[in-house]
């Protein structure tokens, strides 16, 4: 069977996806992140595979955290690639942090293609318990 036949499916499958979601794909949102939060902390956790740290950056600024990176694109000279679905170039994504956030002790690792980022909320954001007299 010809080899062919499996790309043109796969790219009217990727083209159907792309029409239903008004456009926007899974991959139009890269890397996959998950942000949470608790009392004291926001925590970022981005899918990277494949991208050294010293690629990545971590900013904050207005309570906007910006990471961006970038996965260099490997040259395999005499490979044919029947399917290529890891993205590979620049990319950004920026959060909006709800509440006031203490940025001098924001840390970041890496561990097992996970980039985890925690954000500790300030104190002043925190409720304080007033005594009834």
């Amino acid at each position: 069977m010809d080899i062919s036949i499996f790309n043109d499916l796969y790219r009217l499958n990727r083209e159907m996806n792309r029409v239903l979601s008004g456009g926007k794909t899974r991959n139009d949102y890269w890397p996959e992140v998950n942000v949470y939060a608790n009392e004291n902390e926001y925590m970022v956790a981005a899918r990277i595979p494949g991208i050294e740290k010293d690629n990545l950056s971590i900013s904050l600024k207005d309570n906007s955290l910006k990471l961006t990176g970038e996965r260099k694109y490997e040259e395999n000279a005499g490979v044919n690639y029947h399917l290529r679905e890891r993205k590979t170039g620049k990319f950004e994504r920026n959060f909006l942090l709800d509440e006031k956030v203490d940025a001098d002790k924001i840390t970041a690792e890496v561990k097992n293609g996970i980039l985890l980022i925690k954000v500790p909320k300030s104190p002043e954001t925190k409720p304080v318990k007033i005594e009834i007299k």
